[in-house]
């Protein structure tokens, strides 16, 4: 048993001897040349292809560093070549079945792949060499690989591919990271942090040829996959991506983008973000225009919708440009073109959004951004939610060079599409303070209301507003609006309106607390036609009272203080059809101006108080009874009082009672007559006192 246990400790001795004269010997230049040489002098006689080593450096049972290596392929040209290749792993832990990789180091490293028109890649006669017959299928259990650290420093790839047309060049100055788990058996990766510092990236897919073969694959798009990063840090990132089939062209720029994720799950479609941050970054979409080629064995069919979540806790985004177009669309040159855009200068600062394919919720505590079309957000604050059925803006505060709002504004609309369509089915809830709003700024998102008054007189108007607002534009409330900034008009109002944006159909329900207004606004406002060729309106006039119904069929209960004098009414007036307008009216005016409102220059300023009933505003045609008294008027330059009449019009024909009690007219008079001639013509019996 002794000398058993001698030889048993010799032999144990020996192999660790050899094995620590092997180390020893692996440490010493020369040996490590030697091994260099051989193993140049076996690849080279294995690939048939030129093969350089500067330096290894095997540091067992660790480090293995490759320096100046080179191989080159079947062309003569570079396939893979670079300055230094460091990996320090576990040999040891080979025996218990496994990589354990602890660090990987490459610096300037080179390599070029490429696959020709019969499929065949440039590495691929290495394969072919180092081929062995097959292997009986080994149940053993699969080999454990794992990985630590990696960093790459100023790597170049380039992929070109003849078969699928693919380009690919990869310019790569820094690269990173450190990997918490990396089990490729359970498809478990858990990365901490992941670092990026200047990466250039071209990636060309031209039309590939009709005889490329497709994999088809019946596995579900399931993915085991299970990812988690902590920490992403991109820094002076350009990409370039081209699609000659889609005449798809993006381009991307960035300088700087910081990512903190809270998790990943690609089986649920969800990414959670804690922070997101970016900084200078320019990007485009170009999509040229494509000649559309109907193919009748191409079964239609509808696109998956897509489920992803992505929740972002806090983002900030600072100086992002970007440009689209869309060759298919004709560019517009006015409002905001959404195929043609040219979004400048764009700042973000936001947190706890939520983003789905049906919602998107959020609060924005800063936005800027500009656009082409004149679009120029300087200040947004807002809690806001959008989804396929309306935007809700609440704590509000937005700002342009012509709008302020304040407050609250929740849009609906069945669809976007709608909204084009049928603006009056949209429906409005705003709570406004102290806000305004721009002509400029409501033609940019609705370009179509620049030929409807009061847009087309106003284009540059901005509105004063503090209102409270509630339903769809077609049938809209109001139980408070402040309005002015179109020319003199002022409305301090109440009530609703129907019919919206359709002035010539709208009908008002108005509490008129206060208007103040111009016959020049009025004229803006109101289609053409609406207002009768023989009457003038004042140029300055202030309204307080009601007023129901559309601007061709109303009834109104108003006080009026104008240029022309001062006025009561309590009217209906219905012109809907020309010659047979019907009116019914209890009228007072003081010291008005009558002779200006139906432009007669005969008739001058006149207090009176009268009614007014019939159809009709043609005296050929007119069917109307008047009963008033005229407390003064200026007729052909002299001033009457105390005139009382009542008279009738009957298709023409008239019978008029008066009488006077005037310092200088005092008179009866019975009087009928017609002004169905070509003058009108009468008969009247008179008995003048005076």
């Amino acid at each position: 048993m002794k000398k058993t246990l001698k030889v048993f400790l010799w032999i144990i001795g020996s192999f660790l001897t050899l094995f620590l004269l092997l180390v020893l010997a692996l440490q010493i230049p020369a040996v490590q040349n030697f091994a260099k040489d051989k193993a140049i002098t076996y690849l080279e006689g294995k690939i048939k292809t030129k093969v350089a080593i500067d330096r290894i450096e095997i540091g067992l049972p660790k480090k293995v560093i490759l320096e100046g290596f080179y191989f080159e392929d079947q062309q003569k040209d570079t396939l893979l070549a670079g300055k230094k290749l460091a990996v320090d792993i576990s040999l040891f832990q080979l025996f218990n079945n496994k990589i354990e990789i602890n660090s990987v180091d490459l610096q300037d490293i080179t390599a070029t792949i490429y696959r020709n028109e019969n499929e065949t890649f440039n590495f691929d006669y290495i394969i072919k060499a180092f081929a062995s017959q097959p292997k009986p299928e080994d149940n053993s259990q699969p080999m454990e690989f794992s990985i630590d650290k990696i960093n790459i420093d100023k790597v170049k790839f380039n992929y070109s591919d003849a078969t699928s047309k693919n380009d690919i060049s990869v310019n790569l100055n820094h690269f990173d990271t450190k990997i918490k788990t990396f089990d490729l058996n359970k498809m478990e990766f858990d990365i901490p942090k992941a670092k990026i510092d200047g990466l250039k990236l071209k990636f060309k897919q031209g039309i590939a040829s009709a005889n490329t073969k497709k994999a088809t694959s019946n596995k579900s798009s399931e993915t085991n996959l299970n990812l988690k990063l902590s920490k992403i840090d991109l820094s002076k990132i350009d990409v370039v991506y081209e699609n000659e089939a889609s005449k798809l062209n993006t381009k991307i720029n960035l300088e700087k983008l910081n990512v903190a994720f809270n998790s990943i799950d690609l089986n649920k479609e969800l990414i959670d973000i804690e922070t997101l941050e970016l900084n200078n970054t320019k990007g485009t979409l170009e999509l040229g225009k494509i000649e559309k080629i109907i193919n009748q064995n191409e079964v239609a069919s509808t696109p998956s919708s897509s489920n992803w979540k992505v929740k972002i806790k806090k983002a900030d985004l600072k100086k992002v440009d970007f440009k689209f177009d869309d060759a298919s669309s004709v560019a517009t040159n006015k409002g905001v073109d959404y195929k043609h855009l040219d979004i400048q200068n764009f700042n973000l600062n936001a947190e706890n959004i939520d983003y789905s394919e049906q919602n998107t919720s959020g609060k924005i505590n800063s936005l800027t951004v500009k656009d082409k079309s004149g679009l120029n957000i300087q200040a947004l604050k807002t809690d806001f939610n959008y989804n396929n059925n309306g935007v809700s803006l609440k704590n509000l505060d937005l700002k342009t060079p012509q709008t302020s709002l304040k407050d609250e504004v929740i849009v609906g609309y069945a669809s976007v599409r709608s909204i084009q369509e049928n603006l009056g089915e949209m429906s409005v809830k705003a709570n406004l303070k102290n806000s305004k709003i721009g002509f400029k700024d409501i033609l940019l998102f609705a370009p179509t209301l620049a030929n409807t008054s009061p847009f087309e007189t106003n284009p540059d108007a901005i509105l004063s507003v503090n209102s409270i607002i509630s339903g769809k534009l077609n049938n809209i409330t109001f139980p408070n609006l402040e309005v002015s900034g179109i020319g003199n008009t002022k409305i301090n109002a109440s009530g609703k309106i129907v019919g919206f944006p359709d002035m010539k159909k709208a009908y008002f329900d108005l509490k008129i607390k206060n208007l103040e207004s111009s016959s020049k606004d009025v004229a803006q406002f109101v289609p053409k036609g609406t207002i009768p060729s023989n009457i003038q309106l004042p140029s300055k006039f202030n309204t307080k009272g009601t007023f129901k119904g559309t601007m061709n069929n109303f009834a109104t209960d108003l006080k009026l203080v104008s240029s022309f004098g001062n006025a009561k009414i309590k009217a209906t007036f219905d012109q809907r059809r020309k010659n047979q307008e019907k009116y019914n009216a209890q009228t007072e005016l003081d010291n008005f101006d009558l002779g200006k409102l139906i432009k007669n220059d005969s008739i001058g300023k006149i207090s009176l108080k009268a009614n007014v009933k019939g159809s009709g505003l043609n005296p050929k045609t007119a069917n109307a009874t008047v009963d008033g008294t005229i407390l003064k008027a200026d007729f052909n330059d002299y001033v009457y009082t105390n005139l009382k009449l009542k008279g009738k019009i009957n298709n023409g024909l008239f019978n008029v009672n008066a009488n006077a009690n005037d310092p200088n007219l005092t008179f009866n008079m019975i009087s009928n007559g017609s002004f169905k001639g070509k003058y009108p013509s009468g008969k009247l019996k008179l008995n003048v006192d005076i």
